[in-house]
């Protein structure tokens, strides 16, 4: 894993609230930092990707441990 400049732990909370709360952080970072997402929300699987996209953000790592997602996303232009 990348070094993370923020981390959000939003385990519990259901759609559209992660996507919602991951797209406000980003709002706030800068370019090249990095926001690690913790979440049990397994429809982000396919929504963060594309709210990423939609950004201008890069997804660095996704993982699974034990029905919890780990995202890595970098900030790559200013929002």
């Amino acid at each position: 894993m990348a070094q993370t400049d923020k981390t959000l732990d939003i385990k519990g909370l259901v759609s559209p609230r992660p996507e919602l709360i991951t797209k406000k952080t980003l709002a706030t970072m800068g370019p090249g930092q990095v926001l690690t997402v913790i979440t049990t929300d397994r429809s982000t699987k396919q929504k963060l990707p594309k709210l990423c996209a939609n950004l201008g953000c890069a997804i660095l790592e996704l993982r699974e441990d034990r029905g919890t997602l780990y995202f890595q996303i970098q900030k790559q232009t200013e929002s």
